[in-house]
């Protein structure tokens, strides 16, 4: 997007509009938001950045408070394009949860969608019969209540991740090369590891959507035909379509795309070339991999996956042991979950085979949901799973408290201390480990079943994680469908707000990462990584799950989650009000394994590289991001290595079930 080479060519047309605007008849109503004071005729134009854009905006809410408007163009021209930041949680949960009826709509975006094929994605479908008919697709497969059904799934892939891990650092492996975006002269040993995360959010999902698994282990440097593709798509969507806030121009002056090939070679016209290049990619991972699945059912060798289960008939779902036993397509996801699919598919969902037209259209929503569910994801868990690394080599440069405490918790299941009881067989985390059931009063005179965390420091390094490192920063935009007039909490910059006018068609952005770098919630140690802001006091954890009779003081419960829920990122990083992130609870039971087994089992510390004098020197590295969408870090270095020789043999041990499964 060349705006400067834009305004001059508009320049004209743009003052002819601006002098009509003014000249016609004007709102006199309530005030717009504030915000920093448009330019004539290009509005705040220099006020947006294509990079880093939550920094600039964290900024600008420290002025003119906590929601603001920018406009693309100057606000009196009609073709304008208001654009609100929202920066505290209480404006995000008024706006964007309590009255998500007007503000749950996407922008019909030309570049995106049109140009560039992603229109029918969840993300970018506007909110209407088919956003609820995919949102009714995504419940059935990532709701919270269907997770446990994947966790066989989830321990295996984890098992997997980790002995790449220790494949990639082996003394075999140590001279291999992985190819990385990257210019770093590390061994590739050092960075070995992105690869590895990558595949396995890549493999999970596709697994669990398709019931693709890649045909080799974690320990062989492999490119799969749908992990690369999906790879691809990745960084189209966020380095490519989502840069600067996922607006080109074309989505303002919609007139731009019909501009003839023999004028694309001037930068105001470069997006054309781009967008068929990258609808071409988009459009073949939505149909390769469902054409893959529905092939591996005529042939009867598919294995049992979201999109086989819904395509297949309710009585053929789940094969016989016996067809199994030929077939080896063992599925990954529980019997009884693949039969509720199957149940609300024939009875719900799935239109009869002589509705054609009801039929074609089921197909269509499952194809794209299914696409959907890998984007939605895939970048999350990279992201999370880099800044857990960043911040555990901070722990390790400062002590390595962070996992002192975190061993503490998990070697009492595990048994992975050098001093554990011989009573405790060692092994690696699970999922079942995450909770406990205990049973609190429920004000009635009774007793309710609650589920509370077995390791509340892990659960405290994760949430610190996704604050500390604020993965998703900045919200795709919503779009407000109807006129709101809202008046904003008091802020510093305005201790007496009055009412605001957020105009139809504005476009929303809930700003993450002012809510999670606020000192105001966490104090003046923000940029620390301190997972001990997430501890509950004695009395919080006896008002929450002990044996505190809320009756008597409901009011301090309630407070206490509101709190809680305030300063939890999970409120944040996965969206808001009814455009949440549909592969949230797959992506925090996934992480939180990840973690739980990282912790107790390998070592994370700064390589050291020999250097010119024979001597070896760690390496510090500065880290970059570059990501549009996703807070990725570029790659950076990291030794990783088994906390001791019996964390080596569990390890091991889980790598050989994992291989022998995927057989």
């Amino acid at each position: 997007m060349d705006v400067l080479t834009f305004l001059v060519l508009i320049l004209g047309l743009a003052y002819s509009l601006y002098i009509y605007s003014r000249s016609g008849k004007q709102a006199d109503t309530v005030r717009i938001p504030p915000g920093p004071k448009p330019l004539p005729l290009i509005g705040n134009i220099f006020d947006l950045t294509a990079k880093e854009l939550w920094v600039k905006a964290t900024s600008l809410a420290q002025t003119y408070g906590p929601i603001f408007q920018l406009s693309i163009l100057h606000p009196s021209l009609p073709i304008s394009q208001p654009l609100i930041f929202l920066s505290s949680p209480e404006v995000c949960f008024d706006l964007l949860d309590k009255k998500g009826g007007i503000y749950a709509d996407k922008p019909k975006l030309v570049m995106a969608g049109e140009l560039c094929g992603c229109d029918n994605m969840v993300a970018f479908t506007g909110y209407g019969s088919q956003s609820r008919r995919q949102r009714k697709l995504l419940g059935m497969a990532l709701s919270k209540e269907k997770i446990p059904a994947y966790q066989g799934l989830i321990e295996r892939e984890t098992a997997g991740f980790l002995t790449g891990l220790l494949s990639a650092h082996s003394s075999s492996a140590s001279s291999s090369t992985v190819s990385l975006p990257s210019k770093s002269t590390l061994p590739s040993r050092f960075l070995a590891y992105i690869p590895l995360i990558r595949r396995y959010a890549g493999q999970l999902t596709l697994s669990v959507i398709y019931g693709y698994t890649v045909p080799t282990s974690y320990t062989q440097n492999v490119h799969d035909k749908f992990l690369d593709m999906a790879e691809d798509c990745l960084d189209i969507l966020s380095n490519g379509i989502a840069s600067g806030g996922g607006i080109w121009l074309v989505d303002i002056f919609p007139w731009l795309k019909k501009a003839p090939k023999s004028f694309e070679f001037l930068p105001l016209f470069s997006f054309l070339p781009k967008s068929r290049a990258w609808k071409a990619k988009m459009i073949e991972f939505v149909e390769k991999p469902f054409e893959w699945v529905k092939a591996e059912m005529q042939k009867g060798t598919h294995k049992p996956s979201f999109c086989s289960t819904l395509l297949d008939n309710p009585d053929a779902v789940v094969p016989s042991a016996e067809t199994n036993r030929f077939t080896r397509r063992q599925s990954d996801i529980s019997p009884e979950l693949l039969s509720s699919w199957a149940s609300v598919s024939s009875n719900v969902v799935k239109p009869t085979s002589s509705n054609a037209k009801g039929y074609a259209q089921f197909e269509f929503d499952l194809k794209w949901t299914a696409n959907s569910m890998y984007s939605a994801s895939g970048d999350t868990t990279v992201t999370s799973v880099m800044h857990y690394f960043l911040a555990l080599l901070q722990d390790a440069d400062s002590g390595g408290e962070v996992v002192r405490k975190a061993r503490m918790e998990l070697d009492l299941v595990t048994g992975l201390a050098d001093d554990s009881p011989s009573t405790i067989k060692p092994r690696l985390p699970s999922l079942s480990d995450r909770y406990i059931d205990v049973d609190v009063p429920d004000g009635k005179g009774g007793t309710r079943r609650v589920k509370k965390p077995r390791f509340p420091y892990v659960e405290a390094v994760m949430s610190e994680v996704w604050r500390w490192g604020v993965v998703v920063p900045l919200n795709l935009p919503h779009r407000l469908t109807q006129d709101d007039v809202y008046t904003p909490p008091p802020s510093p910059s305005d201790p007496h707000p009055t009412p605001v006018l957020l105009r139809k068609g504005s476009l929303i952005f809930g700003n993450i990462w002012s809510i999670l770098r606020s000192h105001e919630l966490f104090g003046d140690d923000v940029d620390d990584f301190r997972p001990e802001r997430y501890l509950l006091s004695t009395h919080e954890d006896d008002v929450l799950y002990g044996s505190h009779d809320h009756s008597h003081d409901e009011d301090e419960y309630e407070m206490i989650r509101r709190e809680r829920r305030k300063r939890d990122p999970r409120s944040y990083v996965f969206g808001f009000g009814r455009r949440q992130c549909p592969g949230q609870n797959l992506v925090e039971s996934s992480v939180w394994l990840l973690t739980a087994t990282l912790l107790s089992t390998v070592d994370v510390r700064r390589p050291c590289v020999e250097g010119e004098d024979g001597k070896e020197r760690v390496v510090r590295e500065n880290v970059n991001f570059n990501n549009s969408v996703f807070r990725t870090p570029d790659p950076f270095g990291v030794d990783i290595r088994p906390r001791s020789e019996k964390a080596l043999e569990v390890i091991m041990l889980a790598g050989e079930s994992e291989e022998a499964e995927s057989l």
